[in-house]
């Protein structure tokens, strides 16, 4: 941390440029990663798609295993829920 204060500029313009992150540490021991917003956005991404395939493996085997509610029924169900049932 005493390097970032020190140097925080040319920290922060070293992982812009070099695209690698940069371990911050207290006292020898790992608190933080600092990355550029490219990666960071990558990061988030990667997330949200390893989150969606986890849903959507759900679902198909909640369908393989037959647990599933008639479209009709589901339309009766949100109906009552506009209605506050």
């Amino acid at each position: 941390m005493t390097d970032l204060k020190s140097h925080g500029a040319e920290i922060v313009r070293q992982v812009g440029t070099t695209g690698r992150p940069v371990v911050l540490s207290k006292h020898g021991r790992a608190v933080a990663v600092l990355v550029s917003v490219d990666e960071y956005e990558d990061l988030v991404d990667a997330r949200e798609r390893a989150a969606l395939r986890a849903a959507v493996d759900e679902a198909e085997a909640e369908i393989v295993a037959g647990q599933v509610v008639p479209h009709a029924a589901m339309q009766e169900r949100f109906a009552q829920l506009r209605r506050g049932k």
